[in-house]
């Protein structure tokens, strides 16, 4: 019953509009539209309704759906991220945990690296690098090679052989060492840390 009513006001509708288009086109001239094209007119209005009802029942349906599907693809990635970490982490542990470059303490450390460049084996002495992150290591190990290249190792050396201890944090895992110029100013000093997993201690940072 509803829908017969709701029918027959768009007829009515319908019927208004054409009433009115045609009394637009017989003041401008031009014939008014038949029974067929009125027939026209009723099924374009219908499609449009079908096809208006269509999209939002898509949308209705669909955008939860595509919700879903974009939370469930975070939930996978930062699965994925966090598995990689914690493998990242488990390999790290690992890698300090059987680490044997370097000295039982940080002088010792420093010992075994101003050893190593003395006898010109510079790949010995980035063993007492950090190897993590990747890139603080290859910092080091280029200022060495610059420092061989512009013939300027045998200072260097003099300088590691001449440096004292400055500072340590208060959980013993950071040392500082320094040297320092007639004036007074540190001109060089060099950072050594240890690892919690790790039972030998590592030079983090030269500073020159």
């Amino acid at each position: 019953m509803t829908g017969k009513i709701m029918e027959e006001q768009n007829e009515q509708i319908i019927a208004q509009y054409s009433k009115k288009d045609a009394e637009i086109l017989k003041e401008n001239g031009l014939p008014a539209v038949g029974a067929g094209q009125m027939g026209s007119i009723k099924s374009h209005y219908w499609k449009f309704i079908g096809g208006f009802f269509a999209l939002m029942l898509v949308g209705i349906i669909g955008l939860p759906m595509v919700a879903q599907y974009m939370e469930k693809q975070e939930d996978e990635a930062r699965a994925e991220n966090t598995a990689n970490y914690m493998k990242f982490m488990t390999d790290l542990q690992e890698r300090l945990e059987n680490d044997k470059d370097g000295g039982a303490t940080p002088e010792e450390t420093l010992e075994l690296f101003t050893a190593a460049l003395k006898a010109g084996d510079i790949e010995q002495a980035s063993k007492y690098f950090v190897f993590e992150p990747e890139e603080g290591k290859e910092r080091l190990v280029s200022l060495l090679e610059n420092l061989e290249e512009i013939g300027e190792m045998k200072l260097f050396v003099e300088y590691l052989g001449k440096v004292r201890k400055e500072s340590s944090d208060p959980r013993d895992s950071f040392v500082w060492f320094s040297h320092k110029n007639s004036q007074g100013m540190v001109d060089f000093s060099v950072e050594i840390t240890k690892s919690k997993y790790s039972t030998v201690w590592k030079i983090e940072n030269i500073a020159l």
